[in-house]
């Protein structure tokens, strides 16, 4: 989902904000708009069929080779979708598995957080169905344990699950449409404007009385 992905696509992987239906190509461009007197850039780091269980040596290695000074995370589709798959062939432990993959991008975050002194900004997953978004009975509770992380790991949460609707989501039922990527960068770009614009404040003035 962050790579961009609306079947068909070919892949591409180089720094820089990735493909123009990307929400971080979306979100270059309203950076780019806002910030006329800065230079700010957007690496995508999205890979299509990533999983959480996978990614913590790529995340780390990408990191230093990038040297970002915030993150935007989003992860755990594919982890889940594995989840519905394997309780569909009958295993019972679901709750579990959802918590282990909560537990695993905690992981990241703390690699960012502690280790790096990077800030985390952390998406929840948008809505899902079928055909290709079969885990929507375990979304709910993911996400609950990604509120919960966020708070305690210090990172900034925003809540694609419960401000993108699923008409913002394409055919598949996986991936947004373009309303989509452009709704994720709209709320990324929110929470770094709420996070680090300064307030304007008006000019104090002392009077004194003689």
């Amino acid at each position: 989902m962050t790579y961009g992905v609306i079947p068909p696509a070919g892949l591409r992987f180089s720094l820089d904000a990735g493909i123009p239906q990307s929400y971080p190509f979306k979100l270059q461009a309203l950076m780019a708009q806002r910030y006329t007197t800065q230079s700010v850039a957007v690496y995508n780091d999205g890979g299509p069929g990533n999983k959480v269980s996978q990614e913590r040596t790529r995340f780390n290695d990408d990191v230093k080779t990038s040297g970002p000074q915030l993150i935007l995370l989003m992860e755990g589709a594919n982890d889940l979708n594995e989840i519905a798959a394997a309780a569909a062939a009958g295993v019972q432990n679901t709750n579990q598995l959802v918590d282990n993959v909560v537990g695993m991008m905690e992981d990241i975050v703390r690699d960012a957080i502690e280790r790096r002194s990077i800030p985390v900004i952390l998406a929840t997953l948008p809505p899902q169905r079928l055909p290709k978004g079969a885990a929507t009975a375990f979304i709910g509770r993911y996400n609950n344990g990604l509120k919960t992380m966020a708070a305690k790991k210090g990172a900034t949460l925003v809540d694609f699950g419960a401000q993108i609707p699923d008409s913002m989501i394409s055919s598949d039922g996986l991936h947004p449409n373009e309303a989509g990527y452009q709704r994720m960068a709209e709320l990324m770009f929110d929470a770094i404007k709420t996070k680090y614009e300064a307030a304007a404040t008006a000019p104090s003035v002392a009077f004194t009385r003689r």
